[in-house]
C-alpha cells in the first residue's frame, strides 16, 4: 500500500543517512531508480554513488527486480526524488 504522505512529511520522516533495502525498478544512462516501500516517491542512485573507486557503467547495474542496500543521501525538490547512495563506504557508516 502506498503511503500518501506529502513530500514535506517524507523529508521529515526519512532522515539523511538512513540505510534501506530496496528493489531496482528502472535503468537509465545516469543511474537506477528504486522503489521505497510505502512511499510514492522514487529513489535514485546516480552513477557516482555506486562505487567508492573506479568507473560505473550502465552495463554494471544491478538487475531490475533485484534487491539493493542504499543510504538516503539527499532530497531533490525538482521532480521530488530521493537521492540514494550505495557506495560501500556510505553503507558502512549508515544506521
Amino acid at each position: 500500500m502506498i503511503n500518501e504522505q506529502s513530500w514535506d512529511e517524507i523529508q521529515k520522516s526519512l532522515k539523511v543517512g538512513t540505510k534501506l533495502k530496496e528493489i531496482v525498478t528502472k535503468h537509465w544512462p545516469f543511474g537506477i531508480f528504486v522503489t521505497l516501500p510505502g512511499i510514492k516517491f522514487m529513489g535514485l542512485v546516480e552513477l557516482p554513488h555506486f562505487k567508492d573507486e573506479g568507473d560505473m557503467f550502465p552495463s554494471d547495474y544491478p538487475a531490475v527486480g533485484s534487491s539493493v542496500d542504499v543510504v538516503v543521501l539527499a532530497f531533490k525538490e525538482t521532480g521530488q526524488q530521493i537521492w540514494l547512495d550505495m557506495r560501500p563506504s556510505q553503507l558502512n557508516q549508515s544506521k
